[in-house]
């Protein structure tokens, strides 16, 4: 018999949940005819930072599961020259070990208006990143900030607590400076 799997939806900023970190699949998904790009940026136990990006940025890697920081893009899903996008757009990033993880920031750039210096309001793009776990437990986190900018800081894994990790609604949205003065690893994206 099928046994139905535990979702839950964190739909206020600053809303929680515990999530296993043996394995992560983080899913961005949104329905709106723009390019939003998934990243990962972090701060390691010992002070490293990083990020996890397309290789379409200056800089950019897509990461890799086999070796640190065992965060792995599967590439950038844009859309048409035609700007035309699809009924679903989607953007994975899959983790196989937070070991070595004291912060792990989930982000998305709306990369048309962050080249146009626009602000956007994520909250019209239908929008929202899955969190799965190993044994397909999930943690959504909507995109909806009403508040303008070019980078939506979605959520956050703190792995610092001894009770384990924290999946948190962040759902911050910022410019381009402010993100890279905040987020560990975001100078590489902004600086590049």
């Amino acid at each position: 018999m099928a046994t139905l799997k535990r979702k839950v939806t964190l739909t206020t900023k600053d809303e929680e949940a515990y999530v296993s970190v043996k394995q992560l699949m983080v899913s961005l998904k949104w329905t709106a005819a723009v390019d939003l790009d998934l990243m990962a940026f972090y701060k390691t136990k010992d002070g490293r930072t990083g990020g996890v990006f397309s290789d379409n940025y200056p800089g950019g890697d897509l990461g890799s599961l086999n070796s640190f920081p065992f965060i792995e893009l599967s590439g950038d899903e844009g859309f048409d020259d035609n700007k035309e996008a699809k009924s679903e757009n989607e953007e994975i990033i899959r983790i196989t070990k937070l070991d070595d993880m004291a912060e792990l920031y989930i982000v998305t750039i709306n990369y048309d208006d962050a080249v146009d210096n626009k602000s956007s309001t994520f909250s019209n793009y239908d929008g929202s990143v899955t969190v799965t776990n190993d044994k397909g437990d999930a943690v959504e986190v909507l995109l909806n900030s009403r508040d303008k900018g070019h980078v939506a800081v979605i959520c956050k894994i703190d792995n610092t607590s001894p009770m384990g990790a924290r999946l948190i609604n962040k759902n911050d949205i910022m410019d381009l400076a402010q993100f890279a003065e905040t987020i560990p690893g975001a100078h590489l994206i902004v600086n590049a």
